[in-house]
């Protein structure tokens, strides 16, 4: 006995000795490990400070497709707002006025005309012979004084040109809007799916419990029969989300030119730096960056520069001119050359040079009138922008606090039928109140995001540089789509399409008279079966 007990000591010992050998030998650096000679002992290598390291976050599959999708996302959008139809068309509007900036400056050179004529020439002596010729004619002719007329046709090309190129940035905004728009009405629909589908795997848990009841005969079957008729009726709102989602999905291909997964879109929220406090700054800014603005008032500079142009035909035209004339056969006894300034001055017949200038007197007004007709519709674009952001801000905020009380009273509501003091009628009334408010929740925000979208809009935020870093892109993706229900079919955080980090668990503040009035839970005995 006492050498067993023995012999077990010095194994213990051995093995506790071992241990310590293992864990010394793991506790040295790598250097100590395998030292060579000439190498310094541990000592002196211990005196070299050693960098310090940091723990890299490991990114995990949803994050890592996120941020592959963000980068696709923010690559399309710069590409649709180049290359979309919408604006290849104005842009090729745009191109076709350059080249009349152009043409009217080029006007301004040297024209060069070569002509030629033909006939019979007779000398009149006597036996003259009557004899065919053709004269070649060169000309060269520059224009000294025109009284303004190409002046005025290069402003107004140019002042076309604007207009056009102003036109083309319109176009652009408003693509990346409807993209923007697009992309957020796919993770609308998507997460409206998701609550339905599990407020339909809610009603199922639900009606499995009191199936189980039914069979005991503690209650009847018009409560199952209430829960299955729930149930189909939240099945058929699944699948009218899934269709809505389907239809924006249709557009989502159609903008961004690839099929997404839902679950890696990454969230979308205008960044917060685009936030405007009053309603006269949104109004100011929007005057100040609005390119609809600045086509119509690029028109009235155009329409204004063609009234130039009709006034100067009053005045008398000179130019310098050279002709050289001809006749390779000689039989035409003239052959000058000729240089000279001609002075022109076209009265025309009394009606059509006013009639050219009312015309264009006519379109300066016009012009105006679109002007102003312009500034109203952007300016109740954006008042009504602004305060539909403001007013969503609001509602965002009330439905959460309804959401999350609501959520509180089904989840105990449904603790309450666990224990057998909650009957199942209720329970699907208090579900019903909760989804209804939760789906409430989610049209708020996003109609929210849209709205805040639609602002930036008219505010000239959404303007895409294509050779500039356009850095409010990277600010309007977030983290990737979080889940956002938990297993009893709550939503799990508050924040949905937001930049912002999330809390955990809805938060609502209460009284503490209303926190003392909930009645308190008890465990009821378990009913045996008969």
């Amino acid at each position: 006995m006492k050498g067993s007990t023995a012999t077990g000591r010095r194994r213990s010992t051995g093995t506790g000795v071992l241990c310590a050998a293992l864990c010394a030998s793991f506790a040295l650096p790598s250097a100590a490990l395998a030292q060579e000679p000439g190498v310094p002992e541990v000592s002196e290598v211990s005196n070299v400070p050693l960098p310090t390291l940091s723990l890299a976050r490991r990114l995990s599959t949803p994050s890592i497709g996120a941020a592959s999708y963000a980068q696709r996302v923010k690559q399309a959008l710069v590409a649709l707002s180049q290359e979309y139809p919408e604006v290849q068309t104005a842009q090729a509007a745009a191109t076709t006025s350059s080249y009349g900036v152009d043409a009217a400056k080029q006007a301004r050179y040297p024209r060069f005309k070569l002509g030629t004529s033909s006939g019979n020439y007779n000398s009149g002596a006597d036996n003259a012979k009557t004899q065919s010729y053709t004269v070649l004619t060169a000309e060269a002719r520059v224009s000294l004084v025109d009284g303004g007329a190409m002046s005025a046709a290069q402003r107004a090309a140019e002042a076309g040109n604007k207009a056009d190129d102003e036109a083309v940035i319109t176009t652009s905004q408003k693509v990346v809007l409807d993209a923007l728009t697009a992309y957020l009405q796919v993770q609308r629909f998507d997460l409206k799916k998701q609550i339905a589908h599990k407020a339909t795997e809610v009603v199922a848990d639900l009606s499995k419990a009191e199936a189980r009841r039914v069979a005991l005969g503690v209650s009847g079957d018009n409560d199952l029969n209430m829960a299955a008729s729930r149930r189909a009726l939240v099945a058929a709102r699944e699948s009218d989300f899934e269709a809505q989602r389907d239809e924006a999905l249709a557009k989502f291909r159609n903008y961004f030119k690839f099929s997404p997964n839902t679950e890696s879109l990454p969230v979308l929220a205008a960044p917060a730096q685009w936030r405007i406090a009053s309603q006269e700054e949104a109004l100011r800014r929007a005057e100040s960056r609005s390119t609809e603005i600045a086509e119509a008032q690029g028109r009235i500079d155009r329409a204004r520069a063609l009234v130039d142009q009709q006034e100067s035909s009053l005045y008398p035209t000179l130019d310098a001119v050279v002709v050289k004339s001809k006749d390779p056969r000689g039989v035409s006894p003239q052959d000058p050359t000729r240089a000279a300034f001609e002075l022109n001055w076209n009265f025309g017949n009394g009606f059509d040079r006013q009639l050219r200038l009312k015309s264009a007197l006519a379109e300066v007004a016009n012009q105006e009138a679109k002007l102003e007709g312009v500034k109203n519709n952007l300016f109740e674009l954006t008042s009504a922008s602004w305060a539909r952001t403001v007013s969503g801000r609001e509602r965002e905020k009330q439905l959460m606090e309804a959401v999350s009380t609501s959520g509180q009273a089904f989840r105990g509501r449904r603790r309450l039928m666990e224990f057998g003091r909650e009957t199942l009628p209720k329970v699907l009334d208090a579900q019903l109140d909760y989804y209804t408010l939760l789906f409430d929740y989610v049209d708020g925000v996003f109609d929210l995001r849209i709205s805040e979208l639609r602002l930036a809009r008219t505010t000239g935020e959404l303007r895409v540089e294509p050779d500039v870093m356009n850095s409010w892109i990277d600010r309007m993706f977030g983290p990737p789509n979080r889940s956002m229900l938990t297993e009893d079919g709550l939503l799990s955080a508050l924040c949905i399409s937001s930049n912002a980090a999330c809390p955990n668990e809805p938060v609502v503040e209460r009284s503490p008279s209303a926190a003392a009035n909930n009645p308190s839970l008890r465990r009821t005995p378990r009913l045996m079966p008969r």
